[in-house]
């Protein structure tokens, strides 16, 4: 039996097929520094940011790169994953989750249903992506008012935004993982002239069941139960995928278009011995689905996306120095599946987003942008376990982003207004409410090397349909779960953040370093409250609100210490608590050193880090381990059109038993064993 795994839609920049490492001789960070962040519409560098920001491309992007966009940014600064296997995992921002952390698919939304449930795979492939970009913090208002943690935006080149002077480039890429049995092999090309471009791809990625240090479960009066030891049952997955673009760039800017098509099927570990007994006595199953139910292993998710894109850029001469325009729209499902193969939920998800963002020149020595944001979505989930009534939400958001230059530096000011409004079928309430947020900020150069920058904002934040809605048994998360609409007379309260960010960064010749503290003070924080009442057989959790207060730091030193010799060394902490008690899934405190060798023709390095145990959450407590990874990567000119690029990387290579704090499955789902990763890359130029 072979399932499907989440494939990408479109993949990579608009002149190679896949996103290849530079051959620079410079390090790593210096590389990044100089990266315009699309996220931020006035053209700044990480660097150059009042927020803290970050950029993965190349050479880091290659070797992190795995099969969900949490996992893929997991290890970096500030940042964990959801973690519900190999598959379905989100981005962990500075202990935010879900709906706060906003994920864009090329500067819009991606229109899914992750946000609403850990299980459900966001669906973009990192190992495809350009780019992916991360600004942390409450105050990135321009992308909407939920994402109190941060934005994560994926760059991935579907439309090209700028002329293909070549009739063909490409590349084929095949790669395999020990602790999958993973297989993948993906393929693109791109071409254009006389300023029409076009780009097309397509991918297919088979895996099994990962291999783990020891037993999946954490408890040991279990463990005897366990069938496997090594194994972590029900993770298995396949995929398939295919994008075509097409766009005309001119000298005023760029109009384009794409659609892109995936189907995947992935298994919901953790959760195989409660369903393995009920799958062998149930019937077949429903037509096109008993396939997936001859192991026996557990609940399954197949699911299917098309996706339409359309994006243009046009730069006036005048006041408006450039408008920007986006669009997208998906018609999203998946079923989740029983081991015999019954249909216990169908997922319907019909959405779309279009913003229209203008840059002005200089008012009184302010330039800056402003924009509207519309989405429409049309979500429902009907089966015996569907714990979400069915939803028409809509939305509209003004946002404003301003900044004026000093002699030393920058002020910023930034402001949103969004309107939302929620309408479930049945006898539930409509939600209506509009929020009202507000950011500023200041960058400050002290000498050439040195600044220092700082960022106040306050957001207030909409809850979304799971936590207004759910009522039912979520067998995913093994929870009961009640919404605030649930209860009866409901008194819902604004979330209102007051974040704080202040930051001092250093980058010279050879060394560079950066320090990031934050304070967040939230009113009526919406979050899960788990209780020891069952129901159904499940921990019964419910919404509700509560003051909370999150806070942490983030540090980073990077040095050449010699020729071609890069060291880093990084560290972080979050705490985040109510007034009453700890907040649950929170990541610990981590420490991490690296050294990497670089050269034009081949680089190789070393990275370990130290998870400390998590003591201070009201969930699942996880002991200490240590990440150890190291990967080579070699680069082979022909000295003709084509190229090839050579990369191999272990993971995990002390064999550790490591679980995510930040996973609702901490107890039942370990992160792979050791593994290594080998891939071959041709290259067309």
């Amino acid at each position: 039996m072979k399932r499907k795994l989440l494939p990408f839609i479109g993949v990579s920049s608009a002149l190679v097929m896949l996103p290849l490492p530079g051959h620079s001789e410079e390090g790593t960070e210096q590389n990044i520094e100089e990266i315009v962040v699309t996220a931020a519409p006035l053209n700044r560098a990480a660097d150059e940011l009042t927020q803290p920001a970050l950029v993965l491309d190349d050479e880091d992007l290659l070797k992190r790169a795995t099969n969900s966009i949490g996992e893929t940014l997991a290890d970096q600064l500030g940042m964990s994953a959801t973690y519900f296997g190999p598959v379905a995992g989100r981005p962990v921002i500075r202990g935010q989750e879900g709906s706060r952390v906003t994920v864009l698919d090329g500067g819009t939304s991606t229109l899914d249903v992750a946000d609403l449930s850990p299980d459900h795979a966001v669906p973009i492939e990192p190992l495809f992506a350009d780019r992916i970009e991360v600004i942390r913090g409450a105050g990135t208002l321009l992308y909407g008012s939920s994402g109190a943690g941060g934005v994560v935006n994926v760059i991935d080149g579907r439309i090209p935004e700028t002329a293909i002077d070549k009739p063909i480039t490409g590349a084929v890429e095949v790669r395999s993982d020990s602790a999958t049995e993973e297989r993948a092999v993906a393929a693109r090309l791109d071409g254009g002239a006389g300023g029409l471009n076009w780009h097309v791809d397509a991918f297919d990625r088979q895996s099994e069941d990962i291999e783990i240090k020891g037993f999946a479960t954490a408890d040991p009066d279990e463990r005897e139960e366990e069938e496997e030891k090594g194994r972590l049952l029900n993770s298995e997955g396949d995929a398939h995928g295919y994008a075509g673009g097409i766009s005309w760039t001119g000298e005023k800017g760029f109009i384009g278009a794409s659609v892109s098509r995936y189907e995947a099927t992935y298994g919901i570990p953790g959760e195989g011995h409660e369903h393995e007994e009920e799958g062998e006595e149930g019937d077949e199953g429903e037509e096109g689905h008993d396939e997936h139910g001859d192991e026996g292993a557990g609940p399954f998710i197949d699911l299917e996306q098309t996706r339409v894109d359309v994006h243009g850029v046009y730069n006036p001469d005048g006041f408006i120095e450039s408008i920007r325009f986006k669009f997208g729209h998906n018609d999203y499902e998946h079923v989740e599946v029983e081991p015999d193969g019954a249909i216990a939920t169908l997922f319907e998800n019909d959405a779309w987003e279009g913003r229209v963002e203008a840059m002005h020149g200089e008012v009184a020595g302010w330039r800056g942008a402003l924009g509207v944001q519309l989405t429409d979505r049309d979500f429902s989930a009907v089966g015996e376990e569907a714990f979400i009534a069915p939803t028409e939400s809509q939305s509209w958001g003004l946002f404003l982003l301003e900044e004026f230059e000093f002699e030393r530096g920058r002020f910023e000011l930034g402001g949103r207004v969004e309107r939302t409004k929620h309408a479930p079928v049945g006898d539930l309430s409509e939600f209506k409410e509009t929020a009202f947020s507000a950011a500023a900020g200041v960058i400050v150069d002290l000498s050439d090397e040195f600044h220092v920058s700082a960022n106040l904002s306050r957001t207030e934040r909409n809850p979304n349909i799971e936590e207004l809605y759910a009522n039912g048994a979520h067998l995913a998360t093994g929870l009961f779960e009640v919404g605030l609409f649930a209860v009866e007379d409901p008194e819902i309260e604004e979330e209102i953040t007051i974040n704080l960010d202040a930051g001092l960064h250093y980058h010279g010749d050879t060394l560079g370093w950066q320090v990031s503290v934050f304070y967040n003070d939230i009113s009526d924080y919406i979050f899960r409250l788990e209780t020891d009442i069952e129901v159904d057989e499940l921990p019964l959790t419910f919404y509700l609100q509560d003051d909370a207060t999150f806070y942490g730091i983030e540090a980073e030193v990077t040095a050449r210490v010699a020729d071609h010799w890069d060291i880093r060394a990084f560290g972080d902490y979050v705490r985040g608590k109510t007034d009453d008690d700890d907040l649950p899934r929170i990541q610990p405190m981590r420490l991490g050193a690296s050294l990497d060798y670089v050269r034009e023709s081949w680089s190789a390095g070393v990275e370990a880090i130290f998870h400390a145990e998590q003591d201070d959450i009201a969930s699942f407590q996880t002991d200490s381990f240590t990440m150890l990874g190291a990967h080579v990567t070699l680069h082979v000119d022909t000295g003709g059109p084509l190229g090839f690029d050579v990369f191999l990387k272990g993971s995990n290579l002390l064999d550790e038993e490591a679980r995510r704090s930040t996973s609702f499955l901490a107890a039942n789902v370990p992160l792979p064993g050791a593994s290594v990763q080998f891939g071959v890359r041709a290259r067309l130029k």
